[in-house]
């Protein structure tokens, strides 16, 4: 919690105001943020002073495991996160690769599950990494990433959260996670 806190605290003291094309809204940033959880030892990275709904987030990582392109999809889950970026972004809405009402594209889960190769096949980035490790290979390139710069105009949004690293020592697994933009809610001065 303190880590968190103390996030928030930089933010306020130090971040700047910066505007979102995409959502009409001013962020105050700060960049280069790093937070460390230890859940082997029950720390889990949901930390917030607002009322959170974990239920929905874990439905969104479940849909990203099993590789959802449609905000039904996750609305089945129990997840809501995709309805605004698939059915009300204007510039989705008006792309021509876009397959309909729902569609978010190749994002995320797509990406994870169904990465394009330049032959069309497509490369189970999650199976290929689990496989790894269950047979004992860390070769210290046991990475997922949803970042394909190549089909942005696909998918609905860039991912925020975009490249994991995955490494296997003295029998423990760490998971390193990049994300370009993060929000942090606050609702009251600390």
């Amino acid at each position: 919690m303190r880590q968190y806190l103390d996030l928030c605290q930089r933010i306020i003291d130090e971040g700047q105001w910066v505007a979102n094309e995409r959502t009409g809204k001013r962020c105050l940033t700060v960049i280069n943020a790093d937070l460390e959880y230890d859940v082997a030892n029950n720390q889990f990275p949901l930390i917030t002073t607002r009322k959170s709904y974990w239920k929905a987030a874990i439905a969104e990582m479940l849909g990203y495991i099993r590789g959802y392109d449609n905000a039904a999809q996750f609305r089945a889950i129990g997840c809501r996160t995709w309805d605004a970026n698939a059915n009300e972004n204007p510039a989705w809405l008006n792309n021509p690769h876009r397959k309909g009402d729902d569609d978010m594209g190749r994002v995320y889960g797509v990406q994870g599950r169904r990465w394009q190769q330049a032959d069309g096949s497509t490369l189970d980035q999650l199976q290929k990494i689990a496989d790894d490790l269950k047979r004992g290979i860390d070769d210290r390139g046991e990475i997922l990433t949803f970042y394909n710069p190549g089909e942005f105009d696909l998918g609905c949004l860039r991912p925020c959260m975009h490249t994991h690293t995955f490494s296997v020592l003295a029998d423990t697994l760490y998971l390193t996670s990049y994300q370009r933009s993060c929000d942090v809610p606050f609702l009251y001065p600390l």
